[in-house]
């Protein structure tokens, strides 16, 4: 559980498209302890974000195309 809320799971959904260069940083960003899992939803980036994620732990969704903002 979260350290700010401990009654709650918090998970924070993270929007992706070619974030392969950013996506690090990102997740370094969030200070340690506030959420208890991250997912990334690709939307059917062209580099190597889904696989640096699921490298990194994430649990990942992929849109098999890209579906843009709101999508």
């Amino acid at each position: 559980m979260s350290k700010l809320f401990p009654n709650k799971k918090i998970i924070a959904v993270l929007p992706a498209y070619n974030a392969e260069k950013t996506l690090e940083q990102t997740l370094k960003d969030i200070p340690e302890g506030w959420v208890d899992e991250i997912i990334l939803v690709d939307d059917a980036s062209q580099d190597k974000t889904t696989e640096l994620a699921r490298r990194l732990g994430l649990r990942v969704f992929t849109h098999p195309k890209n579906l843009g903002y709101g999508g």
